[in-house]
């Protein structure tokens, strides 16, 4: 079962959606079921925070780090990433050498 993606730029992988999904509702509920109190209070929000996670198929964290994934499973990569791999192929040599063509260096 795959999960809509409502954004382009999501970096989660459905499994982890689905993680963040259960997870941030049972806390959720959890925090909300408890007797009220500073902790209560705080298990609630974090299990708000990973339902905002998981609907949105973002994180944060994994943004700043550069990490994640993209719905299909492939790495996220950003648009300086995507023009470096098509602007300098493996196989094309440098073009910068120390020395002239035809001779040595010059000192």
């Amino acid at each position: 079962m795959a999960i809509p993606h409502p954004a382009e730029d999501g970096n989660l992988g459905d499994g982890e959606r689905l993680a963040s999904l259960l997870g941030g509702a049972a806390l959720l509920f959890y925090g909300l079921a408890r007797r009220p109190s500073l902790a209560s209070a705080l298990i609630a929000a974090a299990g708000g925070l990973l339902l905002q996670r998981g609907a949105s198929g973002s994180c944060l964290l994994y943004r700043a780090l550069g990490l994640g994934q993209r719905h299909d499973g492939h790495p996220v990569i950003d648009e300086v990433h995507r023009a470096l791999e098509d602007s300098f192929p493996a196989s094309d040599p440098p073009a910068w050498s120390p020395h002239t063509a035809g001779g040595p260096a010059a000192d």
